[in-house]
């Protein structure tokens, strides 16, 4: 009986099948294959490829479903611990993102940059009510790689900002930084919240020496 059950594990094995499969077909043991079969060559078929490709995709994608449930449960928890925030906070969040992220060259332009749609909303958020900056001085400025549709670039960060066009500088091209390769494309550019006010300037500043003063404690 064993030497017919051994005889077919071989002509298996010539076909490209795995101790496993084989297990699973002739119903032996892992111990009698590895005796039997050790002298034999593994040459896996087509077959057999296919089934191993077809496992891995699908053990992929499980994973992958894992984790975005994992990662969409740590954020709807984290998202809890956030629901609002008051006056003072929020002025603090937006001293910090342009001590982080604003333009500190010129000392009479405030101008935030940023490619991410939620910064900048909250940019222009944190200047009309913390800053209390009239809607006639914010100005948006685009910035577009030569493959962006242009018009399309716009009417995204108007929709955004709620800036409208005849406040907006003409759209210009960015130019790469990396001899023309980009590993991640802008689809809708860089977006630039700009207001002209000297004294707005100085006054954020004044902010950002306060909050180093206070770490310094």
């Amino acid at each position: 009986m064993k030497i017919i059950e051994r005889e077919k594990a071989i002509g298996l094995r010539k076909q490209g099948l795995t101790y496993r499969e084989i297990e699973g077909l002739l119903n032996v043991s892992k111990g009698s294959l590895s005796l039997w079969l050790n002298s034999i060559p593994y040459l896996p078929s087509e077959a057999s490829n296919q089934r191993r490709r077809i496992a891995s995709i699908n053990a992929g994608q499980v994973l992958h479903r894992r984790k975005i449930d994992r990662v969409s449960k740590i954020k709807a928890a984290a998202k809890q611990e956030i629901k609002k925030i008051d006056t003072d906070t929020f002025k603090l969040l937006g001293v910090m993102a342009y001590w982080s992220e604003g333009s500190k060259t010129n000392d009479g332009l405030v101008k935030f940059t940023n490619a991410d749609p939620g910064f900048i909303k909250f940019a222009v958020k944190w200047l009309r009510v913390i800053c209390d900056v009239p809607e006639e001085k914010l100005r948006l400025h685009v910035r577009i790689h030569s493959d962006t549709d242009k018009e399309e670039a716009e009417n995204y960060w108007t929709s955004i900002t709620g800036i409208p066009k005849n406040r907006c500088y003409k759209t210009t091209l960015k130019k790469s930084d990396s001899n023309g390769k980009r590993f991640r494309k802008l689809s809708n550019g860089i977006a630039s919240i700009i207001v002209c006010d000297s004294n707005l300037f100085y006054k954020i500043m004044g902010w950002i020496e306060a909050l180093i003063d206070i770490s310094d404690l």
